[in-house]
């Protein structure tokens, strides 16, 4: 597997949040580091080998394993959705600053997330999600980002501009703020 097809498999899974370049750098390390920690019974060294490669394929494959009392039928928000995983909405400083949780997503965002995706009926990928203080100040978050409280979220629709994407967006009632970042990833926060 290429470093190109590694990066584009995280990315998938929520992991990699960068530009996927084929290049195997630090941000592609530590999503791999990532991974490989959710994964469980993987060496967590930063490199897609074959057992991490053959992970990443069945985490596109059959989902991510669960942890334990995961889907055991409690009424969490990711046992009512059908498109979103937590791990998508993990903190991206790799592990640098916080365990990747240092809140949960909303379940209000994820739902929107859910609403956006059946509209559009293609992939989501969550670019930034929950962020820590340190990850949200080194991406130059403003200090009282919603990111820092699971209430916002960052994200591209396979395919789609950000400006379509935008139009249908502002359409949720559940968010009070949305902007294109770029011509493909769009920002949407809660009220």
């Amino acid at each position: 597997m290429t470093v190109k097809q590694v990066q584009h498999l995280l990315a998938y899974l929520g992991y990699y949040a960068t530009e996927v370049d084929g290049i195997a750098g630090t941000q592609t390390a530590a999503a791999i580091r990532a991974f490989q920690q959710d994964f469980g019974g993987l060496a967590v060294d930063g490199i897609a080998g074959e057992k991490t490669q053959q992970a990443l394929r069945k985490a596109i494959w059959e989902g991510m394993p669960q942890e334990p009392g995961e889907d055991s039928g409690d009424d969490t928000v990711w046992n009512r959705v059908r498109y979103f995983r937590r791990e998508e909405f993990r903190c991206k400083c790799g592990g640098r600053y916080c365990e990747g949780f240092p809140a949960e997503p909303e379940e209000a965002l994820v739902q929107a997330a859910e609403q956006i995706r059946e509209h559009f009926g293609v992939p989501i990928t969550v670019s930034s999600g929950v962020r820590c203080p340190s990850h949200n100040a080194g991406v130059g978050g403003v200090p009282n980002s919603k990111h820092l409280t699971g209430k916002a979220m960052d994200f591209s629709v396979k395919g789609v501009g950000a400006e379509q994407v935008l139009a249908y967006v502002r359409l949720l009632p559940q968010i009070s703020y949305a902007y294109a970042i770029d011509a493909n990833y769009v920002h949407m926060e809660l009220k």
